[in-house]
């Protein structure tokens, strides 16, 4: 059953919904670019690009265990190499999500 959080809390099932959304839209857009481009190899492209994320997914899952804050790449970079590498990521982080929205409206 749901229930609703505490002010300030979310529960599994919420942050799960909205880490999957997250996680799952940028994906999502690049299904029609990549059928276009790949024709009838899109599938298989498709394929690859979800193995290659799934190797990552270990390594991101032990990097934000080990690093329990809030910040997503920047923070990571923070904490393990220069504050310039960390700003440069979230620079490129903050541009992805320009490129999606733009994406995502047209």
């Amino acid at each position: 059953t749901l229930h609703h959080p505490s002010r300030g809390t979310l529960n599994e099932l919420y942050a799960t919904a909205i880490c999957g959304n997250d996680l799952t839209s940028s994906v999502l857009y690049t299904i029609g670019v990549t059928a276009t481009m790949a024709g009838q190899l899109a599938p298989l492209c498709l394929i690859l690009v979800g193995f290659v994320l799934y190797l990552f997914k270990s390594v991101y899952g032990e990097a934000g265990t080990a690093i329990p804050l809030n910040g997503g790449a920047y923070n990571l970079l923070l904490n393990t190499t220069s504050k310039s590498v960390a700003s440069l990521a979230a620079v490129l982080t903050i541009l992805s999500y320009v490129a999606t929205a733009v994406v995502s409206a047209t």
